[in-house]
């Protein structure tokens, strides 16, 4: 199993500088993460116009925000705050920190690879990812994590759900978990438990047996994957980033098998179950997730629904589907851009947000497949707006939203939607300091409506001055801090241009 080596992984931090320095150890897949960088003692971010989305806070206009140890200490006029570094945003617009729901961070390595606007192209999705995943190093996986997570918060994103379903081995695995937490971004490191790829570049292998690896049953091999990430690069339980995993039973398989991995995964004390639902064609046969309707009637029967489980996609979830994760705590993520397609797919139909707002679920937005979208995720927070005019049960929804409504999926719902709505997704005094400070001097930013009307409508990733996760500034001034992109985006080509020549010399029959 290729370990990343040390002479990679001093060119990769060469390429971060503040994100993530070499620690001295051999390199992530030998040694401690990154140290992160400390917040400054007190930042005080000076005039703002603040979209709290904090309903009980609202619009707080030419207002000052005072961060101090990592979290908002003060929000008010005229704050007064001795030996405080002090920003003047005067003229911008200071919002919460975005969140997204379900993104494969790993992906952005082959950035291009397929899009989904080539339909007959990106239908080959799952047999490139079978290819890639098999071509990918730790040295890869290291790259990808932490590219990954730069481009989240370069576009305003402070907390992602990452679905690691890429990684092969457990030197793969750890080298993307430790990219990702090198980058700053908090959130979700929700690892896919089963990927048990075995074949590798020059090998001709039938296509059947590839598609029964790419998640396969679950051995002892995968839980000491997770235990060993566990201990390794998640043993801090009050780190902005922690360990999730996304079992390899669901639907389409039996309920025993579901209820042995959950039950495992929640003795391990992981905090957060992440599943990709999607209703089956036809009903399966009874004892099987996805006899009824999405499997979720199949798994609350079981009992096995909880405050833990986040479920992606979902679809064609039901009414009394939503009822059952209302009422036990579950959460749903609509990929609203990258669903449009699933209009054609009876079913799978429109995304579930607007219902599942409705209903009261816990709800989120995200990217979803990194190397095929936009980065910019004011595109993803438009997009889930105009979703909702593609079926008649959530264009009721829609008639009565206004733009913090669309704007709650990406913030303070969304932040619920990830079991951090104590912690993040709106500017609140006590909540953890993920903030992003955007301009609106460009003439296509708009001057006029309220706070949440301009951002949702005319923000774009270019009008982010600045970002702060957990009170440490990751950009200012439109840079990204102590980082080298450039640098760092040659290195993701060179690997890319490797991968895609390894990837194609996998025959499968």
């Amino acid at each position: 199993m290729p370990r990343l080596t040390r002479k990679t992984f001093l060119g990769l931090t060469a390429a971060v500088g503040a994100a993530g320095a070499a620690s001295g150890a051999a390199g992530p897949a030998a040694g401690a993460a990154s140290p992160q960088p400390k917040a400054a003692r007190r930042q005080l971010i000076r005039g703002a116009d603040v979209l709290s989305m904090d309903p009980r806070i609202g619009d707080a206009l030419a207002t000052d925000v005072l961060v101090e140890g990592g979290r908002i200490a003060a929000i008010g006029k005229g704050l007064s705050v001795a030996d405080a570094e002090v920003v003047d945003a005067t003229g911008m617009i200071l919002m919460p920190g975005m969140v997204d729901g379900h993104r494969h961070v790993w992906e952005c390595i082959d950035l291009g690879g397929v899009v989904k606007t080539q339909p007959q192209r990106y239908a080959g999705y799952q047999e490139w990812k079978m290819r890639t995943i098999v071509s990918m190093s730790a040295e890869d996986h290291y790259l990808a994590g932490l590219l990954g997570g730069l481009l989240c918060i370069d576009s305003g994103v402070t907390s992602v759900l990452d679905y690691a379903h890429g990684q092969i081995d457990a030197d793969r695995a750890v080298a993307a978990a430790r990219g990702l937490q090198a980058s700053g971004v908090g959130g979700w490191f929700a690892f896919q438990m089963g990927v048990s790829s075995s074949y590798r570049p020059g090998d001709t292998v039938p296509l059947s047996k590839a598609e029964g690896e790419r998640i396969a049953t679950v051995t002892e091999a995968h839980w000491a994957t997770a235990e060993r990430l566990q201990k390794e690069v998640f043993s801090d339980s009050n780190a902005i980033l922690q360990l999730g995993l996304a079992p390899a039973a669901g639907v389409g398989d039996r309920v025993e098998a579901v209820r042995a991995e959950f039950a495992r995964a929640r003795s391990m004390g992981v905090k957060m179950i992440a599943a990709h639902v999607h209703k089956p064609p036809r009903p399966l046969a009874a004892g099987y997730v996805g006899h009824r309707d999405s499997g979720i009637t199949d798994l609350h029967a079981a009992g096995l629904l909880g405050p833990d489980y986040h479920l992606s996609h979902g679809n064609r979830l039901t009414s009394e589907e939503l009822q059952m994760l209302r009422d036990t705590g579950g959460m749903v993520c609509a990929t609203a851009m990258g669903e449009f397609p699933y209009m054609t797919q009876s079913f799978r139909g429109p995304s579930v947000h607007g219902r599942a707002r409705a209903a009261g679920v816990a709800t989120g937005i995200g990217q979803d497949v990194s190397l095929a979208l936009p980065f910019d995720y004011f595109e993803h927070c438009r997009a889930a707006f105009w979703n909702l005019y593609l079926d008649e049960e959530s264009r009721k929804v829609v008639e009565g939203y206004r733009s913090e409504d669309t704007l709650d999926f990406a913030t303070a719902l969304g932040a619920r939607a990830m079991r951090l709505g104590d912690v993040t997704g709106t500017i609140t005094v006590g909540k953890r300091a993920d903030l992003v400070l955007l301009r609106t001097d460009r003439p296509a930013f708009s001057h006029v409506g309220s706070l949440a009307d301009r951002v949702l409508n005319f923000a774009a990733r270019e009008d982010i001055d600045s970002v702060w996760v957990a009170g440490v500034a990751r950009k200012r001034n439109g840079k990204l801090l102590g980082v080298d992109l450039e640098k760092l985006n040659l290195q993701r080509q060179a690997a890319q241009a490797r991968i895609q020549r390894d990837a194609a010399t996998i025959t499968f029959t």
